[in-house]
């Protein structure tokens, strides 16, 4: 029988204690992809003599694992174009007096909850019932927007193959429409279903849970079908045509995916987001981890040991120096918990009812450390970098990129163009926040130096990987870009 023990502002099973210390020891998920993908770009020889263009007298220390050299890179990074480019950042953001990155919901494509509870009754026992009401309102939205959030970042994959599509050399005959944005859009729509219609009852318990009736409730992703989830998404996207078909691809793993989600968060946190996400004390980084050990899907990491099975287990993969780390869907669903429900929002002040089971709850999507989150390695930033001369491909690498041949997942290719753009971003933030430090060094006047401090402080690998996005997706839609490289994959 679990033992339940008396902590502040919260009760929890011994079961649960012991899984919430389970996830954290040292291993820091957004360091180890940082560190990884480094040792990659420095220890890896180039395929070819041109793309020997990071190569430094101390890149192959003789401490760096040695099982790399058996490997040859096909991606490199051009210093001088990158230095150019953060040139051209850095006068970007002073032109408009900020890094243009547009709000978290700026296209109405996001669940926000705006109006979520619109003439639902909440019975409420107690002196406090107004505040209490108000309090519960607000942490019930941010609950509904957190699994709204976590269910488009499970499924958020690899858009483009249609089923049957493909001639015998990989390449592709027929254009997926299907965006990003169409997913977001119908989860949304399925998230918006109950706004009005859900009875709400407040009690002391600690945590908040959606109800049954909320579609992406964890009671009703724990028991989703692949037919029940292809019926909810696909009156939401495109009508078909003639000439492109919009249908989410992989729907068997997609519906796996978000059965992980809704098990994982029932038996490890109470079904509840929030309970999850403030077991990590404000740390973007231990909310990665958290992720990472509830939901195996999001363990996208390979082992270099193993290539091409990568089949490494995961107690092994968090120490093993042969494995090179990404986690892009872990990562970039703790960044939109934050744009959604931390960086938009002002942090809440607790009201004067001390005893409020919900304190702990309030400010836990306001994460402290959110310069420890890396870009999110996936298709679009390293299209933009190649594009603007910061990555260069080995000829035989373009040429298939450029053909839209599929690459083999796990592949050398795909770890080299990987790891070069977590570098390259990396690299990016540093540039960019040296060239904003020596204009804040040069101004006489403290109120621009302070300017100045608050824009560097605004640069980070998420914001830059947002800006890029953003410009490869404008560029993409004028037919200004060359293709992006393919991998059949459920990490991104």
């Amino acid at each position: 029988r679990d033992t339940i023990i008396s902590v502040p502002l919260q009760i929890i099973s011994r079961r649960q204690i012991l899984f919430f210390h389970s996830v954290l020891p040292m291993f820091s998920p957004t360091a180890s992809v940082r560190s990884s993908c480094r040792r990659w770009m420095e220890t890896v020889p180039p395929l070819e003599d041109g793309l020997d263009l990071t190569a430094t007298a101390s890149s192959l220390r003789s401490d760096h694992n040695p099982s790399f050299y058996n490997f040859k890179r096909s991606v490199a990074i051009d210093s001088s174009a990158l230095n150019s480019f953060a040139s051209e950042i850095t006068d970007s953001i002073l032109a408009n007096k900020s890094l243009e990155v547009t709000e978290w919901d700026a296209d109405g494509w996001h669940y926000t909850g705006a109006h979520h509870f619109g003439g639902v009754a909440v019975a409420i026992e107690g002196a406090v019932e107004n505040n209490r009401k108000s309090e519960f309102k607000e942490l019930m939205r941010m609950e509904r927007v957190a699994l709204y959030i976590l269910a488009m970042d499970a499924i958020n994959f690899c858009f483009w193959p249609l089923s049957g599509v493909g001639g015998v050399d990989g390449s592709i005959k027929e254009k997926n429409g299907l965006e990003y944005e169409h997913l977001a859009i119908a989860l949304r729509k399925l998230a918006e279903m109950d706004d009005a219609t859900d009875n709400i009852y407040v009690t002391n318990h600690p945590n908040i849970i959606a109800a049954s009736s909320y579609e992406l409730s964890p009671s009703k992703l724990a028991a989703m079908t692949p037919n029940k989830l292809q019926s909810l998404l696909q009156p939401h996207f495109p009508p078909s045509t003639s000439s492109q078909s919009y249908e989410l691809p992989n729907i068997q793993r997609r519906c796996e995916l978000l059965k992980e989600l809704g098990d994982g968060l029932m038996r490890n946190h109470d079904g509840s987001a929030l309970s999850m996400i403030s077991k990590a004390n404000r740390s973007a980084d231990a909310l990665v981890r958290i992720i990472l050990d509830s939901f195996p899907g999001f363990r996208d990491y390979v082992d270099t040991s193993d290539i091409p099975n990568t089949t490494s287990g995961w107690e092994t993969a968090t120490s093993s120096p042969t494995v090179i780390h990404f986690y892009k869907r872990a990562q970039i669903a703790v960044a939109d918990i934050w744009a959604a429900l931390g960086r938009c929002q002002p942090e809440f002040t607790p009201f004067a009812d001390s005893e409020s089971p919900y304190k702990q709850l309030h400010n836990c999507c306001h994460f402290t450390d959110m310069n420890a989150v890396t870009t999110f390695p996936d298709y679009r930033v390293p299209q933009i970098l190649r594009n603007v001369g910061v990555m260069k491909y080995a000829s035989s690498l373009a040429k298939a990129v450029d053909d839209q041949v599929e690459l083999e997942k796990s592949g050398l290719d795909e770890i080299s163009i990987r790891a070069a753009t977590v570098v390259a971003v990396e690299d990016l933030v540093q540039k960019v926040k040296e060239k904003l430090g020596s204009m804040a060094v040069m101004d006489d006047s403290a109120i621009n130096r302070s300017k100045l401090d608050k824009l560097s402080e605004d640069v980070s690998a998420v914001t830059i990987d947002w800006y890029l996005w953003q410009q490869g997706e404008k560029l993409d839609r004028q037919n200004l870009l060359e293709p992006h490289h393919r991998v059949r994959t459920t990490y991104y």
